[in-house]
């Protein structure tokens, strides 16, 4: 081979041809394929590499399922010929999927990342190529409601919430079933203006856990949603909201009924007066 490939001999692109198309896919010997394939890459041939592991993985060789010659196919085609690898990593199915997924998204082949992983089952993974890396927030939508995976709802909220999407990122946290990130969404959501959808989200963070800055958010949510009914209801039940703190700032935002029905509850008869 030392011989034969270098780009001197007027006579190598027959003896690669008549390799690639008979001699190599008819072997049964894995030391011949082994052999050939690494003076091929010593000879630094990728193209020409490509096409003789073409005909030795895809052709129903005896080595199609070779997981080192599936490996390398991919790999030379990410390095010589990116247009290819789409469809290799489509077809094939025995080569080291995270791995060369890792290797795509360092090459910026997000879309191809994306298909290994999905293949490969790993939603974490596939769910980050799509936010962090393709910048798809309605595609990871998409692709968190078909796998329906915790982890990947949470991704998805914290994204939503780092753009300001208050009521998507709420929806994601609440089917995640997930309170972490309960202060940001907070602030967030009174920002904006988006109280009864803060109900929603505090209402699922109760079940979860116990906390005053969350029950004292919630009174808040339902005085700003002017739920007057289910205010009454929560403040005269168990909790652990801080009343009169929230019944001083309704009053300060001239949300008189609710100041009155709170400071009604904890009996401020004093306060209570000035909101009638």
């Amino acid at each position: 081979w030392a011989t034969v490939l270098p780009a001197d001999n007027e006579h190598r692109r027959q003896c690669i041809d008549a390799t690639v198309q008979n001699a190599l896919p008819e072997t049964k010997n894995p030391d011949v394929v082994s052999t050939t394939v690494k003076a091929f890459m010593t000879a630094d041939l990728p193209n020409e590499l490509i096409e003789l592991l073409e005909k030795i993985v895809l052709q129903n060789s005896e080595f199609s399922d070779n997981r080192n010659l599936q490996n390398l196919l991919i790999l030379t085609a990410i390095k010589a010929d990116k247009t290819r690898v789409m469809e290799y990593i489509n077809r094939l199915s025995n080569y080291d999927m995270p791995d060369i997924a890792n290797i795509a998204v360092g090459s910026e082949l997000y879309e191809e990342a994306l298909v290994i992983f999905k293949k490969a089952e790993l939603h974490r993974e596939a769910a980050k190529v799509l936010m962090d890396y393709i910048q798809s927030i309605e595609r990871a939508q998409e692709f968190a409601e078909r796998v329906d995976d915790e982890e990947v709802w949470i991704m998805l909220g914290k994204a939503q919430l780092a753009q300001n999407m208050v009521q998507e990122c709420i929806a994601s946290f609440i089917k995640a079933s997930c309170e972490k990130e309960a202060v940001a969404v907070i602030a967030a959501a009174e920002a904006a203006g988006e109280s009864k959808a803060l109900v929603e989200f505090l209402t699922m963070c109760r079940k979860n856990t116990k906390d005053a800055h969350i029950d004292t958010s919630l009174i808040y949510a339902y005085a700003k949603s002017e739920m007057y009914a289910e205010l009454e209801d929560f403040i005269s039940a168990p909790n652990v909201g801080r009343i009169q703190e929230v019944a001083e700032r309704c009053y300060a935002e001239s949300m008189y009924e609710a100041a009155k029905i709170m400071f009604n509850s904890i009996s401020n008869f004093a306060r209570l007066a000035t909101c009638l």
